[in-house]
């Protein structure tokens, strides 16, 4: 079991290097476009503040970060229609193809696609065992 969840990361962790560089997008960028494909799946807006508070950049690096997303097509950028000094973004044109090609996307439609196939207990076993795991790492952790 150990060396299928082994092979998984390396497996993940490759795609995401093979979609970065293909696209010539750095590490802040494939974590900005990350959380925003998870915000907008999940019907929220997001603001570059929004960004710098998840992510932990400064104000400079946000900026820098949205300029090159926009000017490589993921993103634009609009006024706020409920506040005018504030900034919301949106998905553009490359978001798209990105969300589809995202290593985590990916994982998660595998992950979602054999547990339909699997019977409740053993929806429940496999449950139980991330719950320990991840209780277990957490109880290391702090």
């Amino acid at each position: 079991m150990v060396s299928n969840l082994r092979e998984m990361r390396q497996l993940t962790n490759k795609a995401y290097r093979d979609q970065r560089d293909a696209r010539n997008l750095n590490d802040k960028d494939m974590a900005t476009l990350g959380y925003l494909s998870q915000e907008w799946n999940d019907g929220k807006a997001v603001s570059p503040k929004d960004i710098a508070t998840h992510l932990g950049l400064s104000s400079a690096t946000t900026t820098a970060v949205l300029d090159r997303l926009e000017a490589d097509g993921y993103v634009t950028r609009r006024p706020s229609s409920t506040d005018r000094r504030a900034v919301l973004l949106e998905p553009a044109s490359s978001m798209r193809e990105w969300s589809e090609q995202n290593p985590a996307a990916l994982l998660r439609a595998s992950f979602l696609d054999i547990a339909t196939n699997l019977q409740c207990a053993d929806v429940m076993i496999i449950e139980n065992y991330f719950a320990s795991v991840l209780n277990d790492i957490r109880r290391r952790l702090t």
